[in-house]
């Protein structure tokens, strides 16, 4: 069972996760914190579940985790940032999970635009930004899946070859409650502080900056090199010697 205490223990931030929701099993910890930001939810408040059963990933896709393994986890924010920022968000929080995964495994992860965290080539977690207009302003809800304590037994096997977990990895089990604690710590220093250095911070974890990629988007897709990331978050992919932008879309290796 997950331990709010043990999570609060190694907390150092001010806001986020003061307030935690747990709950040993849940449909969606995202939908459990829309329904609270309608109850007038306090900013940086947590939800957590041991047994996420209907996670929801991007593009309508399932995210499957394993009860008691994985790290399924939301917070709610209030952020007062330019709606064509907005796509910094994901890179931010992509960069507190590889930093804070990093500072409490020495574990080293990576990223792959926009939202997918990887681990020897293998997606080990995502990221579910939503946003939505609520009393107090734009809401948003950050949703995390991460595979932590997962082994071979609980991937099933058509995944086996795209997804791996910290346990897989190392062989060796971790605390949920040390790993998501410095994660919020990682957070909260970068969302509080100017964002100017969130995409420069981005690019030192991306997996595939200038390598060649296949971009999906809209059911049609292109070959081109990841250039890296503009101001706002999108990402630059230059196709037949051009840069585009694009504000969505998929990226496989």
């Amino acid at each position: 069972m997950f331990s709010t205490e043990l999570l609060q223990d190694h907390l150092k931030t001010e806001f986020l996760g003061r307030e935690i929701y747990y709950q040993p099993e849940t449909n969606s910890t995202n939908t459990d914190a829309w329904k609270h930001i309608n109850n007038e939810c306090k900013e940086g408040s947590v939800f957590i579940t041991d047994n996420q059963q209907n996670g929801r990933g991007r593009r309508q896709n399932k995210w499957v985790s394993s009860k008691n393994k994985s790290l399924t986890f939301s917070f709610i924010l209030y952020p007062q940032i330019e709606l064509d920022k907005l796509g910094l968000l994901p890179l931010l929080t992509g960069v507190s999970i590889v930093q804070g995964i990093k500072s409490s495994t020495s574990i080293q992860t990576g990223l792959k635009w926009p939202n997918d965290i990887m681990l020897n080539q293998k997606k080990m977690g995502g990221i579910l930004i939503e946003s939505r207009s609520t009393s107090k302003g734009l809401g948003i809800v950050v949703g995390v899946g991460l595979n932590i304590n997962e082994t071979d037994k609980n991937i099933p096997g058509f995944l086996k070859y795209e997804v791996t977990s910290l346990d897989i990895h190392s062989g060796k089990q971790f605390s949920r409650e040390r790993i998501l604690s410095e994660i919020l710590n990682e957070f909260e220093i970068l969302y509080t502080e100017p964002r100017d250095s969130i995409i420069s911070n981005w690019r030192k974890y991306c997996i595939h900056e200038d390598s060649k990629i296949v971009f999906h988007i809209e059911n049609v897709h292109h070959e081109g090199i990841f250039r890296g990331i503009a101001s706002n978050g999108h990402a630059e992919i230059q196709i037949n010697g051009e840069i585009q932008t694009f504000s969505a879309g998929m990226v496989t290796l």
